[in-house]
Order: structure tokens, then sequence, then C-alpha cells
């Protein structure tokens, strides 16, 4: 808390912050600018960050940003590793160590020091940050999305407050090139997922907005049939047409023991396409120094 406050004094802007109680109460959400942080506290030399998801079991109480704050209690020493938002966390919990009320993450996932945070309460509304919860007794527990669902405009909820994930309607040269809408003849449903890089962390949803470079995923379900999509094709192109991708940006699916995987080499777009079938499509973006983006798994009718 004293490192924090050292940090917000430099600051030429005064940034509202507290409860001045918290200090004496570990386990308390603290406020930031009308953010809801959660302060995660470990050793110097820690590789784990500890998270108490008491606070993540309803959406009312649920932080929008944790920071993680590495201390050295002999030297007096406080290092900020770096932020989640609270759509990172939830993506990154199902790759977490469950210990009780306890859920234990790699400490480089946090990523951008405390000037990432600073970054976010003053450029973002609160509003653009939702509260989440892990929902379930098991962090483990994914949810099937429905591919179906996306030609009657229904969108599964993590995929939109998780990912900001949006609909869009299907019409005749509306988002696609040339070329592009070559490739989906017959598309039904477009999903499309904005992304960003903030530093090298991959970001999504409204926090990609403010990013200098920004990407989309396209996800187009396909068919013959306008009630049955029977492929999938994953795009990911720039947010501005004709722009460079990042170089090192990497898109990954599975399907059963079919997997597709290609990566951005001064490329403007890179697509993968998956036939309909029984087993699950996982998708995973990653970028060099990030934590990957995973999707909740994506369902074609067999």
């Amino acid at each position: 808390m004293a490192a924090l406050l050292q940090v917000l004094s430099t600051q030429q802007a005064a940034l509202p912050f507290g409860p001045e109680s918290a200090a004496d109460d570990e386990g308390q959400l603290l406020s930031l600018n009308r953010f809801a942080l959660q302060l995660l506290t470990s050793g110097i030399a820690a590789d784990q960050i500890a998270i108490d998801t008491r606070h993540w079991a309803d959406q009312a109480t649920a932080p929008q940003l944790l920071l993680s704050a590495l201390v050295d209690e002999e030297n007096g020493v406080v290092a900020f590793g770096g932020v989640l938002t609270g759509a990172e966390f939830i993506r990154l919990a199902n790759s977490g160590v469950r210990i009780g009320d306890q859920l234990l993450l790699d400490a480089t996932v946090f990523k951008g020091g405390v000037e990432r945070l600073l970054t976010l309460v003053q450029l973002l509304e609160p509003a653009s940050l939702p509260r989440l919860a892990l929902g379930g007794a098991s962090v483990n527990q994914r949810r099937v999305v429905p591919i179906v669902d996306w030609l009657s405009g229904q969108l599964d909820g993590a995929l939109q407050q998780v990912f900001g994930a949006q609909w869009q309607p299907i019409t005749q040269g509306a988002f696609f090139s040339a070329a592009a809408a070559a490739a989906d003849q017959g598309a039904l449903a477009l999903v499309a997922i904005p992304l960003g890089l903030d530093g090298r962390q991959l970001v999504c949803g409204q926090a990609a907005e403010g990013c200098i470079e920004r990407f989309v995923l396209q996800m187009v379900a396909t068919g013959s049939d306008p009630t049955r999509p029977d492929r999938l094709v994953l795009r990911l192109k720039a947010a501005m047409n004709g722009d460079l991708l990042p170089d090192g940006l990497t898109m990954g699916a599975s399907q059963g023991s079919h997997e597709q995987r290609q990566t951005t080499d001064s490329s403007t777009e890179i697509e993968l396409v998956f036939a309909g079938g029984s087993d699950l499509i996982d998708v995973c973006i990653s970028y060099p120094g990030s934590s990957d983006l995973v999707l909740p798994p994506l369902r074609l009718p067999g």
C-alpha cells in the first residue's frame, strides 16, 4: 500500500484511491479512480502469485483489475510485476492451480508493471472493464459455444463479456474485401473479436480500442443450408484493410487430432478453416512475451 501510494503521489493529476482501512486488511479490495482493484502480494523472488477467489464468486464483488506486488520485506523494496484485467484473469483461470480459495498463476502473466495500471485507470472508463464472476464450482469448467446460435444473432455471454465479441449481420460487401468475399461463399454469420497489443500484451474488446497495433479475429460460419453451418473460417486480419499484422502473431486451432497453425510474417491476414464434426474446435491466439488468448470451445453441427 505504501509503495502504491508513493507511485500515485508522483502523478500530475490526483487519482482517487482508498479505502485507508485496506492497509490493515490484506484481503480488502481497493478503489483506484473508481476501478475495483485487487492487490496481490508475494515474495520478491516468487514464481507464482496467489489470488483469493472469494471476491470472484459473484459478479457484484468481482474486481476489474489485479495488480501483483513482489515484496522484499528485509530491504523494504516493492516491485510491481504487472496487471491483469478481470477478463484476462478469467481466461487464465483454467490454467491455474486451485488450492482451497486460492488460485495460483505464473507470476509472468502479470504484464506492464504499475505503468499499465496507471494507463488503464486514466484512459478507460470503469464501465469499459466489466465485473466478471468465475462461475461454477470449478475454474476448469469450459462452456461450449454452439456456432449454430450465431445464425439467429445469439452470442454466448462469455464471448461478449470476456472477449468483447461482436455479432455482425452478413450483408453484401459490408466487411469483406473482394478476396475474402470470394473465400466466404455461403457465409451465414460473422462474429468478430477486436484485438490489440498493449506493449507486448495481447488484449481484446474495449481494451484493444486504445492500442496502436489493432487487429481483429473474424469467425465466419458458412454452409449451403441457411439453417445449418458446416464450416468455420477463422481469419486474423489488421483492423485497417491493407495494414500488416504484427510479426510473430500465431493463430492455432485444433479439432480432435486435427491441428492447424499459422504465424504472421509480413502478413496482412492469416486464415484457418475447419469442417463440421463431433469434435470441438479450440482456438488460441499467441504472441511472444504475452499470455495466450484462449477462446471457449466452439461446436459446429456434426
